[in-house]
């Protein structure tokens, strides 16, 4: 089985798709958002499909320049940059939360700048989710309230009711997901893995971008075919765990693979931060309080202030699982949340006496040599 031409993982290299276009065709609505802390089962519930907004194939930030400096985030900028170019003209509405100050700025400029009348012949509904910034009783609650709210908001927006048996029925679809995404995972970890680092971010990708239903069918597809395919040696090769900020091209995964490393593992918002939970989700008599338990309790980005032991905690013990030899943190430049994280990590992390790589990068970078050359000095430095 060869994965490189697999038309689900090629779902990944651009922003539309044919299951979007299957989509509108039954006139289902579409709301795109950024952040995993989104609850996406509520809008499965209400019959919408949540489309993960990413960059993937932008190469510059012309436009985007006009209205965000550029001492902000690039990826943030080249989402703005293909809006402005009508390339998320297919949704029918946005849900912006504040996981950072960057992405949280997309919310009056898509409202203002994008889906305004000028430039879309359609009625856009937009919706905001407060996300607190630390993890405590108080937090959990402020949190559940918000999504109750949203909850009303998606029912008034469009005429429909999300009971408590629906959102159950998301909520089973949604944990066989993450399931699928766990198994192919162990494939990606294994001593000889059966997946390369490029094709797990392909599939994450592709999953974000489609109805649930089919992201299981063509996951199961995938596991089913995997049995079949030989086992990959890479002994040779240096195993690496990458972390940070977000990763939605796979050039810088491609990379690093081509500079002689193997990566077996990610700590990024489009990897493992989408499956891997810290708790077991309990199918009660308020299903909305289960999913606001497992959004707000499971492994955190650096946006929860006060949750970086549990963050380096679960590193140290991916490391383990993975059998790493050396880690690669990342983030695009101007991002403070993922700067701070790498920088304690950088020093935490030398307990293990594992190398680590700390880089800044864009999200699309235009000249890949310097960077490259920084990545094989590093996994030849490994032991």
């Amino acid at each position: 089985m060869n994965l490189k031409d697999d038309p689900f993982l090629n779902i990944s290299n651009s922003i539309t798709n044919p299951y979007i276009e299957d989509w509108q065709a039954l006139n289902k609505k579409i709301i795109g958002y950024y952040c995993t802390y989104i609850p996406e089962e509520l809008l499965h519930a209400a019959g919408i499909l949540p489309y993960r907004i990413r960059a993937t194939g932008n190469k510059d930030t012309e436009l985007a320049d006009t209205y965000m400096v550029r001492f902000t985030c690039s990826f943030v900028r080249a989402t703005l940059d293909l809006a402005l170019k009508g390339a998320y003209n297919f949704m029918d509405g946005f849900l912006i939360c504040n996981s950072c100050d960057h992405s949280r700025r997309m919310f009056e400029l898509f409202d203002l700048k994008v889906f305004n009348k000028e430039n879309i012949d359609k009625k856009i509904d937009r919706f905001y989710l407060s996300i607190p910034h630390i993890i405590t009783e108080e937090g959990f609650n402020w949190y559940l309230k918000e999504i109750e709210e949203l909850r009303e908001e998606l029912e008034s927006a469009y005429n429909c009711e999300i009971s408590d048996e629906k959102l159950n029925h998301s909520i089973d679809i949604y944990i066989q997901n993450r399931d699928l995404l766990r198994d192919l995972h162990k494939l990606q970890i294994q001593e000889f893995p059966k997946i390369t680092g490029t094709e797990a971010l392909q599939i994450s990708m592709a999953n974000a971008s489609v109805p649930k239903e089919i992201a299981n069918k063509e996951l199961k597809r995938i596991l089913k075919d995997l049995k079949k395919k030989e086992e990959m040696d890479v002994s040779s090769k240096k195993r690496v765990i990458v972390v940070g900020s977000v990763v939605d091209n796979i050039d810088f995964i491609q990379l690093i693979e081509n500079s002689g490393a193997f990566v077996a593992s990610d700590f990024i918002c489009f990897g493992t931060r989408n499956f891997h939970d810290s708790m077991d989700f309990d199918h009660g008599a308020n299903p909305l309080k289960s999913l606001t338990k497992r959004l707000y309790y499971r492994i955190s980005c650096p946006r929860m202030m006060d949750d970086h032991e549990n963050r380096l905690n679960f590193l140290k013990a991916e490391i383990k699982h993975a059998n790493i030899d050396g880690v690669i943190l990342q983030r695009i430049n101007n991002c403070d949340l993922h700067g701070c994280d790498n920088m304690l990590f950088t020093h935490e992390l030398k307990e293990l006496e594992i190398p680590v790589l700390n880089i800044d990068r864009e999200s699309y970078q235009a000249n890949n040599t310097r960077l490259q050359t920084r990545i094989e000095a590093f996994i030849e430095m490994i032991k």
